[in-house]
């Protein structure tokens, strides 16, 4: 026969209650009520086989007891009456079921069923019938203490969490302020590390569930602090971590996630188990630059921290074994007299910017040409997308991964006396895992590379030559990546992108003069409501103008950060474009047709490298506004230094100011426009671009 204790703290549903006890009895079990209620609510008939209102004053406690516990919260003191009853007690240890019915009551149970660990412990009148159904039919899984005695080992203990962190994790208990402070407390008692890692586990992920984000966070770091060894550290860590980040946000116990996971790294490292070592310096990086962190939100710690996420990997034997610092075994060596020079570009599925250096080296009698695009060859897309075997493979493991690179690769290697890797990405990471031959290898970091886990990837031991499109993507690129500073470091250059600008100066339409154009709303980075508070502060001072936004929309499923940044654009362009302030136009394949109708080219974003759109706008004769990037305002380098500085805005309303006053008549805006299409022409346009290639390839 079963027995099931129900706890309560206050006097349950009594037709919740009637029904649960009959459906047990139904079943053969004998029901045990214990706690505090209203003895005249509960009906003799209903069957229940003990029926115990514990004394709440303190009559059976010594006057030390007593008066502790008139000082401990509401939840301790009710369980110090609880635990003095030896009738409860003698109950708890008899019983199969111990359930907690209201949150005066969790704490209680829980420690109910920490004198009976073959119990099972459960939340609410529905899990404890699901669970006497299961132990009615033979399909419940025995409590962890019991598997424990089974299982000396604890081989059984690593497959699931025990049932008392099962109810520490319970969203009812945690959505109030007093059971949640209770509840976290639980897992600094003297505990195995096992048992503190489960119940920290659920406990954090049922605060998490509550909306109690910061104390899941605390409770995770709190517990981290007490844990000796370093998977069950970095667990804890990673668990309440990853959950805030796929909640959009970014939390505070980042790098000391990611710091954790390598320190077990380190010590599997040591272990020589580079497989294991390899997953978690996986997970360290996957945590330390995850793209909510970084692209998903318009602040990135990258920015205010970079000397952190530079030593974070520095410190980590395992993470420096992955950078790799393996050299070349032979020079560069320059081509044999008489032949061209042979150049492999190289890309993993976006040539946005490869067109204009193609076409100019195809055209060039000097060079012969050949393009890899991975994508189109799944045997190398395949290697450069497995992050766990190129890590292994870097640090002594997964001899197969470096054969079947060096297989894919070699061929092409050998042929080239130059290889340009366009994207510090995947591919970059791929090639720079195998030995150069006497090739040169160029790679070209744009922006986004800087904020992932792909330059931490690339062994630039093994990369002659490092292209930046601007100056501050490089400061933060040598300030985050260490191997950029070590004395195997490239040569670093500073080449804009190659684009064909000519072909925007058209004529400008009749009301071009009142329309501010945005190029590409696609990204977070690119912070569209920036723009709308542009417009909307315009217009206040003069309703002729209007905004239109070239591009397609932004993908609010990239993640929840991005989703939410999303519906809120959303919620506020729809609106203005009811009004006739905002016009979307989405997509296209003819930017150049659609500059014709903007006579102020805006950028408002967060971050850029270059910022093509403002580039193109300006060579259409549209007139540039730029906000101050906020992730590089203030540096040595950033939007400022390079555009030219009266450009360049901080605020909404300052953007308004400048627009206001280019536009004043047409003869100012047409002076602004005339000398903008000058500037970019002269500075950015492939003819004054493609001769910084050539100096880089070695060509000409």
């Amino acid at each position: 026969m079963m027995d099931v204790l129900v706890v309560v703290g206050r006097t349950p549903s009594t037709e919740t209650l009637s029904a649960f006890v009959a459906e047990l009895k139904q079943g053969d079990a004998r029901v045990h009520l214990v706690g505090t209620f209203s003895e005249r609510a509960i009906d003799a008939d209903w069957g229940l086989d003990t029926v115990r209102r514990v004394a709440t004053d303190g009559a059976n406690l010594d006057w030390r007891a007593r008066a502790h516990a008139l000082e401990v919260h509401p939840h301790e003191r009710f369980w110090a009456y609880v635990g003095a009853d030896q009738d409860v007690l003698r109950l708890a240890k008899a019983a199969d079921v111990i359930v907690a019915v209201d949150g005066k009551a969790y704490y209680s149970a829980w420690e109910l069923a920490r004198l009976n660990p073959a119990a099972h412990a459960c939340v609410g009148f529905a899990a404890a019938q699901r669970t006497a159904r299961a132990l009615r039919d033979g399909t419940a899984r025995p409590p962890v203490a019991e598997q424990q005695r089974s299982e000396p080992d604890g081989r059984q203990d690593e497959e699931r969490s025990s049932d008392l962190a099962l109810l520490l994790g319970n969203e009812k208990l945690l959505g109030s302020r007093v059971g949640s402070a209770l509840a976290r407390r639980v897992p600094l008692l003297p505990l195995s590390e096992k048992t503190r890692v489960d119940m920290t586990r659920n406990l954090v992920l049922g605060l998490f569930g509550a909306k109690r984000n910061q104390a899941a966070l605390a409770t995770a770091s709190a517990t981290a602090s007490r844990l000796r060894d370093t998977r069950a550290r970095a667990e804890v860590l990673r668990v309440a971590t990853r959950r805030a980040l796929a909640n959009g946000s970014t939390p505070a116990t980042l790098l000391a996630s990611a710091e954790a996971d390598l320190a077990h790294a380190d010590h599997l490292y040591e272990a020589q188990d580079p497989e294991g070592a390899a997953e978690f310096v996986n997970h360290a990086l996957a945590t330390a630059f995850h793209r909510v962190a970084h692209i998903d939100q318009r602040k990135s710690p990258l920015t205010t921290r970079a000397a952190e996420f530079a030593r974070l990997t520095a410190a980590s034997t395992a993470a420096s074994a992955v950078a790799g610092d393996r050299g070349r075994a032979r020079p560069v060596a320059e081509p044999e007299p008489g032949r061209p020079r042979r150049l492999l570009v190289v890309t993993d599925g976006n040539d946005n910017f490869l067109g204009l250096i193609r076409d100019h080296y195809a055209s060039n009698p000097d060079v012969e040409l050949r393009f890899l695009d991975i994508t189109d060859h799944p045997g190398i897309k395949r290697l450069a997308g497995d992050r766990r075997r190129l890590m292994a493979y870097r640090l002594g493991g997964d001899a197969m991964y470096g054969f079947t690179t060096e297989q894919h690769l070699r061929p092409h290697l050998d042929w080239a006396d130059t290889v340009f890797i366009d994207w510090c990405a995947a591919a970059a990471a791929l090639f720079t895992s195998v030995d150069p031959g006497t090739a040169r290898i160029v790679v070209r970091l744009h922006s986004y590379e800087a904020f992932s886990h792909w330059p931490r990837l690339t062994d630039f031991s093994r990369v002659d030559d490092l292209i930046f499109v601007a100056d501050h993507v490089r400061d933060l690129a040598l300030d985050s990546v260490p191997a950029l500073t070590g004395p195997h470091a490239p040569r670093t250059h500073i080449v804009d992108n190659g684009m064909d600008l000519a072909g925007f100066a058209l004529p400008k339409s009749a009301d071009a003069r009142f329309t501010v154009g945005m190029v590409g709303i696609g990204q977070v980075a690119k912070d569209p409501l920036w723009a709308l508070r542009v417009i909307r502060e315009l217009r206040r001072r003069d309703e002729r103008y209007r905004l239109v936004l070239i591009g397609g929309d932004m993908n609010g499923k990239a993640s929840k950060a991005a989703g939410t940044y999303e519906r809120n654009f959303r919620s506020k362009v729809i609106p203005l474009e009811a009004q006739g302030a905002v016009e979307r136009r989405g997509a296209t394949s003819d930017v150049p047709g659609n500059l014709r109708d903007v006579g102020v080219i805006l950028s408002s974003s967060v971050r850029e490298g270059c910022h093509v759109g403002v580039m193109e706008g300006a060579a259409s004769g549209a007139v540039p506004v730029v906000r101050d990037w906020p992730f590089f305002a203030g540096k040595k380098h950033g939007a400022s230094t390079l555009y030219p500085a009266d450009w360049v805005v901080s605020t909404p309303e300052a953007a308004a100011d400048r627009i206001l006053a280019v536009t004043a008549d047409e003869e100012t805006w047409s002076q602004h426009c005339r000398a903008s299409e000058k500037h970019a022409l002269a500075t950015w346009d492939w003819p004054v671009v493609r001769g910084e290639f050539d100096r880089v390839f070695g060509i000409g």
